[in-house]
């Protein structure tokens, strides 16, 4: 039951925060999608700092035997980059270019 509650908690934290950074509002999503134009570098320094956390986070949980709800971690083994990968992070990209909102958060 607790694990249920801190993933709860851990995407209400997300959610906040693509609230607050605005990866909600179109207008800031193409103003930094818009390079030749009027570009908003403001979510680069949320993408900038959200990775600053994640890597803090992931060296120091990472030297724990095991995490805090599963016996083991369950790290990708996989390095390489094929041709699934590339279209699937194309297709996302494009996706949101298009509809100018970060798809995660712009689901119904």
């Amino acid at each position: 039951m607790l694990g249920y509650l801190v993933v709860f908690l851990s995407g209400t934290l997300f959610a906040v925060g693509l609230g607050v950074s605005g990866m909600t509002l179109p207008q800031k999503v193409i103003g930094f999608l818009d390079l030749g134009g009027h570009w908003d570098p403001s979510l680069a320094f949320v993408m900038a700092g959200s990775a600053g956390v994640y890597l803090l986070f992931y060296r120091w949980i990472k030297q724990r035997s095991s995490p805090l709800f599963d016996t083991e971690f369950h790290i990708p083994t996989r390095h390489d980059i094929d041709q699934r990968l590339l279209v699937g992070a194309a297709l996302f990209g494009v996706g949101w270019g298009l509809v100018g909102l970060c798809p995660v958060p712009a689901r119904p």
